[in-house]
């Protein structure tokens, strides 16, 4: 039996028919600039933690014990999460969440951690089986929401033959449903388990997971109508998550009709890698980027940059990425993609290797990438990955991370704007929190006199001691609250400090008033040359100026006499 339509996201139309094509699809029905909101969806099907975190997360909101949250601009928690009473499994952090989540499926799971404690002493059981465990539980009710999204004719789709052809994925998937029907105290039938299986590959094919490799949060969710958005790996749109909401947001400008489309991988690798993460998805991505296997330069150069992405970068490191394209294009193809491949796939060995040395494989990553360092295609992977790996070591030790500085600055400068376009987008509004950070650790050595103490390297001291520091920090931190209410991100962890260095910021005694007022004409007024020659003077000749450095200070902690060698 084909699956049913789901109903649209509001300015949405859903078009395509299963299995022809690109299958179903979300359409625009509406304009919508580059940064907009398309749609916000509170009503998941599934939203739970991953095994994890579950005892730390609440298992109705998803809010994360202990952190702190804003409401416009008051500040809210931090919170602690308290254990359900009854299977001491699930926790929540107020009794409105637990009644809700006990409404919901909790008052089923409840009895069903109970059991599994029984038999396994354990109080949790891995993501994918509580997932199935608690469609399972929801059929047998009778949710209505439920059997329209998994019962037969439902409105998911399944790609069971597709899964099937993985013998030791299929294997798998036996093992976790039938774990699920055991836990969720189900006959045990044939029938049962062939129904689990369904659901096990409908939720694999339908469901997003939430992780945050910042908070190192993860989970399941899923909705019927957010799952018809389809793949490429030239996207238009985003989601970003919040708490038990999803957030569908342009990447690029937007027009009535256009299919709006997402990234289900990391769509910057080199094609083979993403053909090999698109496999468990059963179809061939036939993108551009695909089709004629571009680079991220050659990507802007096919496919431009658009209108609302340019006016959103014009107070960005790099304004105008499109006219830089061309001379990357021409350097890029003086190293073969197939050898970009065969670096990708050595790097990614070396970063699987969890009990090596961390610094003597950043070493070697370091070198493998030599053809792409040569040819100065800093946006291509895995070059920036490998600089993140490096400068994420620095900067993790007190002793170093000024010298972290300088690789983010560059990361900022040479690596992101390439590969994501967009300056609102996620990872780059995380590189300039990153950049605020030190840039405040960094100038509380400067001003005490200590910096040298823990930096040898003469530009770097140099640059920091005629910068104005508090300024540049405080532009950038205002270029992050900007960026990311932009993105759909104002409610991340990455953000919630921004708040609180502004506020200490303005709480500076010694600060010169001139100062602070010349900070707030430029962000009242970017466009007049008194606020463009502050931002060439104050903000972006440190950035670039530390930037340049970045390459030898790798070079030189790695070459086995410098503090990271050391380690």
């Amino acid at each position: 039996m084909a699956p049913s339509l789901p109903p649209p996201i509001p300015k949405t139309r859903i078009g395509g028919i299963p299995g022809v094509d690109r299958g179903r699809s979300l359409f625009s029905t509406e304009r919508f600039g580059a940064g907009e909101t398309i749609a916000i969806i509170d009503n998941p099907l599934l939203a739970l933690p991953d095994d994890a975190n579950m005892r730390t997360t609440c298992n109705y909101c998803l809010y994360v014990s202990g952190t702190i949250e804003f409401e416009g601009d008051v500040e809210a928690g931090p919170r602690t999460c308290k254990a359900c009473t009854g299977c001491k499994a699930a926790v929540y952090c107020n009794a409105e969440c637990q009644r809700a989540h006990w409404k919901l499926v909790h008052k089923a799971e409840c009895r069903m951690f109970k059991r599994i404690k029984e038999r396994t002493g354990k109080d949790w059981v891995p993501t994918p089986v509580r997932a199935v465990a608690q469609v399972m539980l929801l059929l047998k009710a009778g949710d209505e929401e439920t059997v329209k999204a998994f019962g037969p004719g439902g409105t998911l789709e399944s790609n069971v033959e597709g899964f099937k052809t993985d013998e030791s994925l299929w294997g798998d998937f036996e093992l976790q449903a039938t774990g699920a029907v055991v836990y969720a105290g189900l006959f045990q039938s044939d029938e049962t388990l062939k129904q689990a299986m369904e659901v096990l590959c409908k939720i694999q094919t339908n469901a997003f997971n939430r992780f945050d490799a910042d908070t190192g949060q993860a989970g399941i969710y899923l909705h019927p109508s957010l799952s018809m958005v389809n793949h490429s790996c030239v996207p238009n749109a985003y989601i970003t998550f919040e708490k038990r909401k999803a957030v569908l947001k342009a990447e690029r400008d937007l027009e009535p009709g256009d299919e709006i489309l997402i990234s289900y991988i990391d769509h910057t690798m080199p094609r083979r890698a993403r053909q090999e993460s698109l496999r468990l998805y059963h179809f061939q991505c036939n993108c551009i980027r695909c089709k004629d296997d571009l680079n991220a330069y050659e990507v802007i150069q096919a496919c431009g940059v658009s209108p609302g992405v340019k006016w959103l970068n014009s107070s960005s490191f790099q304004p105008d990425v499109a006219s830089l394209v061309p001379a990357y294009v021409e350097r890029s193809k003086t190293v073969p993609k197939s050898k970009i491949e065969e670096i990708h796939w050595k790097c990614m060995e070396l970063t699987c290797i969890v009990q090596g040395d961390p610094i003597e494989n950043a070493r070697a990553q370091w070198e493998l990438c030599k053809p792409l360092r040569d040819a100065q295609l800093w946006a291509l992977d895995p070059l920036p990955p490998t600089i993140l790996r490096i400068a994420t070591m620095l900067g993790s030790n007190r002793t170093t991370l000024a010298k972290a500085l300088p690789l983010h600055c560059f990361m900022a400068l040479e690596c992101y704007p390439f590969k994501y376009p967009a300056s609102f987008t996620p990872f780059r509004v995380k590189t300039l929190m990153t950049i605020a950070k030190l840039l405040s650790a960094a100038g509380d050595l400067t001003y005490s006199g200590d910096l040298a103490r823990y930096c040898d390297h003469e530009g770097v001291i140099g640059v920091l001691a005629t910068a104005d520091i508090v300024s540049l920090t405080e532009v950038i931190l205002r270029l992050v609250r900007q960026n990311g209410v932009i993105g759909g991100v104002a409610s991340w962890d990455v953000l919630f400090g921004t708040k609180e260095m502004l506020r200490d910021i303005g709480d500076l005694q010694e600060r010169d008033e001139k100062d602070a007022a010349m900070v707030k004409h430029w962000a009242n007024n970017l466009q007049d040359p008194v606020s463009k020659a502050f931002w060439e003077n104050v903000v972006l000749k440190p950035i670039t100026q530390l930037a340049s450095f970045a390459i030898e200070i790798i070079e030189a902690e790695l070459g086995g006499n410098k503090s990271l060698a050391r380690k």
